[in-house]
């Protein structure tokens, strides 16, 4: 009896170790659990090393699978605003083959240097950075315009759209009286030697400017909702910038 009683000792000894451990490693795992929850600086209840082990076995196990939500494009996700005036380095380095429009501030920036770069082939492109600039300033108060080069700051294409001032509410009288109601481009009298035509509803401005010759040097004035509203004038002025006399903030002793 004393040898059976001995046999069953030693065989009560592992269990009970093991039984110890057991309970030890499960309480570990609670209280980890427990207390990275409880930390305030922790986001969730993260993993502890202990569980790590487990879990990085599983892993090893089963190939993981891409996470679709992560990747998924959602309304309102896109490009970030630029600051305005300031043109992050990395879409400096896109301007190659970037073919997208993205808002900072004022201006509509995309890719290219300036009119002197559109022609047949790509001036749907830029018809859409109008048409995203026109969405974001399209009342009759509102004018769009890029600058030739040689007056501008960036050598990155961008369209200013903005509200306009007196010089601008002036300026889009005379035009609206010489081009409303007739067809084809009207010289004589117009900033820097330019020239202006009215097409109905809103065209593609871009497509429509280079109806009257080359664009190279020109700025490009885009004016919505003209002649009561029926449609878009536009506006070309060679080899010069008469956006600030338009914003309304032109300092001469400044240039």
């Amino acid at each position: 009896m004393s040898r059976v009683l001995s046999t069953l000792a030693k065989l009560a000894l592992p269990l009970a170790v093991a039984g110890v451990a057991l309970e030890a490693s499960e309480t570990a795992l609670e209280h980890d659990d427990e207390c990275l929850a409880s930390d305030p600086s922790a986001a969730g209840c993260a993993l502890s090393a202990m569980q790590l082990r487990g879990v990085k076995g599983s892993e090893e196990g089963t190939p993981s699978e891409p996470d679709d939500a992560a990747n998924q494009v959602l309304p309102g996700m896109g490009p970030e605003p630029i600051p305005d005036d300031e043109v992050p380095e990395e879409l400096k380095a896109q301007v190659g083959w970037w073919h997208g429009w993205a808002q900072g501030g004022d201006k509509m920036w995309g890719s290219g240097t300036g009119t002197e770069v559109i022609n047949l082939g790509n001036v749907g492109y830029y018809d859409k950075g109008m048409y995203q600039a026109r969405s974001r300033c399209g009342g009759p108060g509102c004018a769009l315009m890029t600058n030739p080069q040689g007056h501008r700051t960036k050598e990155i294409f961008h369209i200013h759209f903005f509200h306009y001032h007196s010089y601008g509410a002036s300026l889009k009288r005379r035009l609206e009286d010489r081009v409303c109601g007739r067809g084809g481009w009207h010289s004589g009298g117009f900033p820097c030697h330019g020239k202006a035509a009215f097409f109905y509803g809103s065209p593609g401005v871009f497509s429509k400017a280079l109806t009257g010759g080359s664009i190279a040097h020109a700025m490009v004035i885009a004016w919505p909702m003209s002649c009561g509203g029926t449609g878009t004038i536009i506006e070309l002025a060679y080899g010069c910038s008469i956006e600030h006399q338009i914003r309304g903030d032109y300092k001469p002793n400044m240039r």
